[in-house]
């Protein structure tokens, strides 16, 4: 696309979950054209992007992680690949060294929150301050501004969202997942990132989980390589012509998709 993208798109969050089919024609599900506000429209997340070409980005939630986060990056390197990781402020302060090299070697920060606790546990005013001083010590650390947040679980009011475009936040969310927050075969796991992949498609991968002690009866946490799982992912969509944006730079390109996950706006 040439020029400044157009408006962002409005659809609803089931044409967002079967996006596959819809790559370059959510115009044709778009609602509330002219409708919803440009304050409203603005703070909603952006969940993809309208486009036919195979471009997509792969980011990566709840790092930096010392044993994991090296070796995606390995891949990366190897792939000459490029990918957002969405860190968290407590993360960030313990492993300024992995941080470092994320940005040396030209991936995107960006910023997940302080912890991983969600923010509908807070008030507005609350989660706003909260998003404030990660995105500060962030950027003090990095030594480079932080433009984009993804909350965790993606979980967020209205408000809070219209905070975060005021703080200079892009609300970035994600059209597809692994389900690699527990464990499985690797090749499970990365047919199911495969899956997740399409044209104007944001990929949520973790390059670590910070909330173990959600784990619910019989469920298992990540034990499999996520560093092979990137590397098969990578294989498969460089075989079927994909290359890889930063998220930051596909919302950029490319007009945006967003909607309400309501699912996600609701206090517990």
């Amino acid at each position: 696309m040439n020029g400044r993208p157009a408006r962002p798109l409005l659809v609803r969050h089931r044409d967002v979950e079967r996006a596959g089919g819809s790559a370059g024609r959510f115009h044709r599900v778009s609602v509330g054209r002219g409708l919803v506000p440009r304050l409203v429209t603005g703070a909603l997340g952006t969940f993809c992007v309208d486009t036919t070409d195979r471009v997509h980005a792969i980011t990566y939630d709840d790092g930096p992680d010392p044993e994991q986060t090296p070796p995606i990056l390995d891949v990366l390197r190897h792939w000459d690949a490029h990918a957002t990781f969405f860190v968290l402020a407590d993360a960030v302060r313990r492993h300024p060294d992995v941080v470092a090299r994320i940005v040396a070697e030209g991936h995107e920060l960006a910023l997940h929150g302080t912890d991983h606790r969600s923010l509908l546990t807070l008030s507005d005013a609350e989660a706003v301050a909260t998003v404030r001083a990660a995105k500060r010590l962030v950027e003090d650390v990095a030594g480079r501004p932080v433009r984009l947040f993804r909350p965790p679980y993606g979980a967020h009011t209205l408000r809070q969202a219209v905070g975060f475009r005021r703080l200079g936040l892009d609300l970035v969310l994600w059209s597809g997942d692994a389900v690699d927050w527990l464990d499985d075969d690797a090749e499970a796991v990365a047919d199911r990132a495969v899956d997740a992949v399409f044209p104007g498609g944001i990929l949520l991968l973790h390059d670590t989980r910070a909330d173990p002690e959600t784990i619910r009866p019989g469920e298992r946490l990540p034990a499999f390589d996520r560093a092979a799982v990137l590397d098969r992912l990578l294989s498969r969509t460089r075989a079927a012509g994909f290359r890889e944006l930063t998220a930051g730079e596909l919302v950029g390109r490319y007009r945006r998709v967003t909607s309400l996950a309501r699912q996600r706006m609701v206090r517990p």
